[in-house]
Order: structure tokens, then sequence, then C-alpha cells
């Protein structure tokens, strides 16, 4: 685990040793605290000689009264207090700025990977898991680091410090003293596994109650319409439930633990106690020595309780970031080669060459399909849901590649370009338009992160929406809602017909781009659709056959096959399935619409 995250940690590598060592300086200085106990114990009040290294500093209490002795004791007792605290403040400030660094880098990390996976890995995965794992799960890398590492490190240190003087100032006391060690191993054996399983469950019963409350809030109108707000709140309250038994488990597997840990320490203090003060009776110890050891005795046991609880931290940390790593160690779904390439200029010649292809394995989606589009050509592909419409512009923009065959470009393999550079070759306008909760300026250049304000407003006054765009209160700095729930389908599309404008790619994908509207705001887009075909080729995946009459070649797919190609004319002027088809939809729609999507001038 500690392999891993190195990478994540080097940049917060200067603030965690400068946090580790100052925290150790912090540890030397607890440990000079109950000296002044001693010594005004042993040589104020106890009457003992002073040591002569204190007299000649001018602290014997004969020379300079008891007052003043006691004076002196007080100010050390504070300037060590204020010194120890003050060390031990930065130290973790230091420590918890580089767990957060460390936390950051993560997140980033494994935001990018999330972002470069296959299609065929979100297709399964579950958009609430994967946000608990990047945002919840990855914040263990900060617990790791200030509530394991850095307390281990340092409390090796000081419990090795604390050691030598106790054996110094009685080994029978410290071999005592130690005897829970022993205890406190058995202890830690006994809960890490349990504190292990029940950490794991716990985080997944809460990655599952965030994927309810995602699910439910990505489909509020949904819910709403059908007056479901009762079942989904019962539902997520089930899950709440659920969540709830699983960290009430938890805590109590936790302070059990720490029960435990406490006893075996008050055990061990117990009998230190009572050896000591046996030891004082029979001479054999000071008083002060006593004090000072019981004191160090505290102390001592605080790294070993830390190290305790350390225990229990790093296993809860370990099964959330596990749960990160399991992403990390998911393989893009695309390998790119090393020697892909760019080509200098697109002409827009499209091929599927023998091609086969399947989500899963014993369902094949498209089987041995051949197809040639000419450069600048308009394709309409027609068929039933599921005869492998979409998967054409999937294959196309590399979303996944072919089980079998190759798809070309311009006579290029597409497993030999550059996956980006052949992304930015095509442009897309979707049924239903993906929009961010950004500004409009946003959202039209987010093709084009280059592009300049005068670009994304001419891109806009060739789809049309530059008008309505005027007339919203903030234009194109107006803030949309999630998915630009704040506008219209028309104006949602108009934007995404800008975006496709200002990227102004060669090869151009609308998928059924106009099926969710009526039949007057569709043929208000049309004129812009028409305009953004120009000069490029174009695949058009339609519902409404009326929209595609102008098209240079339509192809009927049916169970992942063309099974008829031609243009309108000529399938309608023979006996085939999209006559049938064209005539189920009923020639009222195309009167009652009066619009179809014309082949662009050439």
């Amino acid at each position: 685990m500690l392999k891993h995250l190195y990478p994540y940690w080097r940049p917060a590598r200067r603030d965690t040793i400068v946090g580790m060592t100052i925290l150790v300086l912090a540890g030397l200085l607890e440990l000079l605290q109950p000296w002044p106990i001693k010594w005004l114990v042993d040589y104020v009040f106890g009457g003992r000689p002073v040591p002569p290294a204190l007299a000649r500093l001018g602290l014997s209490p004969g020379d300079t009264g008891a007052g003043w002795a006691i004076a002196w004791v007080c100010a050390a007792i504070l300037v060590l207090g204020v010194a120890y605290k003050a060390a031990q403040l930065l130290s973790q400030y230091l420590l918890i700025r580089a767990g957060l660094l460390l936390v950051k880098n993560l997140r980033c990390h494994v935001a990018d990977h999330l972002h470069r996976l296959s299609l065929r890995y979100h297709d399964r995965a579950k958009v609430g898991d994967l946000i608990y794992r990047a945002a919840y799960d990855s914040y263990a890398a900060q617990s790791l680091l200030s509530g394991v590492i850095a307390p281990v490190a340092t409390g090796v240190v000081i419990l090795a410090g604390i050691l030598i003087v106790l054996v110094r100032l009685d080994l029978v006391l410290t071999a005592v003293a130690m005897a829970v060690a022993p205890m406190l191993g058995l202890t830690i054996w006994g809960f890490g596994r349990g504190i292990e399983r029940q950490s794991r469950r716990y985080h997944e019963q809460e990655s599952a109650l965030v994927c309810t409350m995602q699910e439910t809030l990505s489909s509020i109108r949904f819910v709403q319409a059908y007056t479901r707000e009762p079942e989904t709140s019962a539902r997520f309250g089930r899950q709440a439930g659920r969540s709830m038994i699983a960290n009430e488990r938890l805590a109590l597997t936790q302070l059990a633990f720490s029960a435990c840990v406490g006893l075996a320490m008050a055990v061990g203090t117990a009998t230190a106690v009572y050896v000591g003060a046996v030891r004082v009776m029979e001479g054999r110890l000071l008083l002060g020595d006593v004090l000072v050891f019981l004191a160090y005795l505290g102390i001592l046991y605080t790294p070993i309780n830390a190290f305790a609880q350390s225990s229990g931290v790093l296993r809860s940390a370990r099964t959330q970031l596990e749960r990160v790593f399991e992403v990390l160690a998911m393989p893009a779904g695309l390998i790119e080669r090393l020697n892909a390439s760019e080509l200098p200029e697109v002409r827009g010649c499209i091929e599927f060459r023998n091609v086969s292809f399947a989500y899963e394995p014993a369902r094949p989606v498209l089987r041995d399909l051949d197809l040639t589009v000419s450069p600048g050509s308009v394709v309409a592909i027609v068929g039933r849901t599921g005869a492998g419409k979409s998967t054409l512009a999937n294959l196309l923009l590399r979303f996944y590649d072919p089980d079998e065959g190759a798809v070309l470009l311009d006579g290029h393999d597409l497993r030999e370009l550059r996956v980006a550079w052949l992304r930015r070759q095509v442009g897309v306008v979707l049924q239903d338009a993906i929009l961010l909760s950004a500004t409009i300026s946003e959202n039209i250049g987010f093709g084009k992160p280059t592009a300049t304000q005068k670009e994304i407003e001419d891109a806009a006054r060739r789809a049309q929406a530059h008008e309505f765009i005027r007339e919203l209160p903030d234009e194109y700095d107006t803030m949309l809602g999630e998915r630009g729930v704040n506008l219209s389908g028309g104006q949602r599309q108009r934007l995404a017909i800008a975006r496709a404008f200002l990227k102004d790619a060669p090869i151009l994908i609308l998928d059924e781009p106009t099926s969710a509207l009526d039949a007057h705001t569709e043929g208000a887009l049309l004129d812009s659709l028409h305009e953004l075909m120009r000069g490029r080729t174009t695949f058009i995946i339609a519902h409404r056959l009326s929209t595609i009459h102008g098209a240079d070649l339509i192809l009927l797919m049916d169970e992942g096959r063309v099974v008829e190609s031609g243009s309108h004319d000529e399938l309608m002027t023979r006996e085939s399935l999209y006559r049938q088809l064209r005539q189920k939809q009923g020639r009222s729609e195309e009167t009652a619409n009066g619009h179809v999507i014309k082949q662009p001038p050439r």
C-alpha cells in the first residue's frame, strides 16, 4: 500500500519530513516535563543535597530560598509546556497539509483514470460507487499519514528515549511496566481482522447509500412524475438503516478494542504503582524517582496506545485504499500504440471492413459489416432498437475497438491513429444534448478550449442560437442548471449544434438529434443541421424515416447486419423492408411535419 501511495506522497515529502522532525522534538520536550517536579519534591521539600551541576547554576534552595526555587520550577514547567504545545501544533499543521496534498494528488489521478476507462467498464459500474471511491475512500490516505505513519515513526523515537530513562531510573519497574506488551499484542491481533472486515462492510454500505441518492436525484423528474417520492424515500431509508447498522458494528468493535487497550495499560500502571511504593518503603527508591517514573509511564503508554490505535486506523484505511486501487488497477479500455500517428489532412472516407463486435461475448451486435462511405456524403442509418445503429458511431469514435475486422479513416486503421486526434475529427450531436453546469460560453466552447468569445458567438449565430441567448439575463455568461434544465429542448439542441459548428470537424454524427422534439421545433432546427452538414461526411442515425429522404445512402440494419441499402427513391421503388417501415410510419407524419433533412450542396 505504501509503495502504491509513494508517487502521490512525493510532492508532500518536505512537509512530512519537517512535520515529523518537529514532532520528534516535541516528544523530546515532553520527556523533560517530569524533571522539575522531581527537583521540587527531592531538593526543595525533601531537603536532599542538590547535585553540583544544579548548584553551579544557582538553583540550590539554600542559596535562593524556597520561594525562588518554586518560582524556577513553575517557570520551567511553563516554558516546557508552551514549547511542547507550539511544536506539537506546528507539526500537526504540516502533517495535515501533507496529508491533504496526498489526498488531492490521489483523487486527481483516480478521476483522470476514470475518465480514461473504457465504456465497457462504465457500462457495468455504478456512478455513485465510483464517486464514493474517488471522493471518500481516497481520504483514507490522510488517515494513513496522520494516524499511522507519523504517530508510529515519532512514537518509536519517543519510546526509545523513555525506555532509556526508565531503565536508568529502575530496571525492575521498567520490566513491570513493559509486561503489558504481550497483552497489547494479543489485543491488536485479536481485533485486527474484525476491524478490517467491519470497515469494509461499512464503506460498501456507505457507497451503496451514495448510489441510491445519485440514482434518485438524477431521475427526480421521473420520480415526481410517477409520484414515487414515498417509495423512493423508503428505499433510501432502508439503505441508510443498513449503513447505520454497519457503522454501529464497526464502532462497537473499535470501542471494545480501545477498552481492552485501556485495560492493559491500567493493569500495567497499577502494578507499577504497587511495586514502586514497595521499593520506596524498602528504601531502594526515592519518592521523587517514583513520581518521575510514573510521569514517564504515562508518557510511555501514550506512544504504546498510539501504536495500538494506529493498528485499527491502518486496518480501516487499508480497506478503503484497496477500493481506490481496485479502480486504478483496471486497465484502460483502449491501448494506444506507441507509434500512433496523425493524418496531415482528413478527406472523410470511412470504411467498415468485415467488422464484428459484441458488448457481451455471447450477444453480437455487428456481424461481418462491410461499408464504404465517400468523403462528404450523407449516410442515414435506420432500423429497430438494438439493430446496431449507435454501435457504428461508437466504433467510429473509437469508444470501442471491433472484435474482428477494422474501421478505416482515409485508408488508415483507426487503431493506428492517436485517439485524442481522431476524436477531434468527429463532431457529435446527440438526441439528448449533453450540457454542463457551466455558462453558455463554456458549454459551446467545450469542444474547442482555445476558442475566443467571437468564435463562440459566430458558432451560436450559425446554429441560430444567438437570438435566444441574447434574451437571457446574463447572455453568454448565463449559468445553466444540471444538463441544461433551465432551457427548452430546442434551445439545448441549438447549443449542441453550435458546439459542433465551433469544433468544425470533417466528420459528423447526428444521433437522432430531433427525435425527441415536436414537429415545429424540429423544423426550426433542420435548417441549422443542414448548414452544419455542408461539406462534411455525415452519419445520421434516424428514427423518423421522413427526415432522411435526401441522404446519399440509406442503410437499413437488422440484427447487426445491413439488410438493405440505397437512396430513398431506390428503396421506395422496390418491395423493400424500408418501404414497409416508411408506409407503417405513415405519410401523415411528413405532411404534418413538412420538413426533411436534405442533402447539403456540394
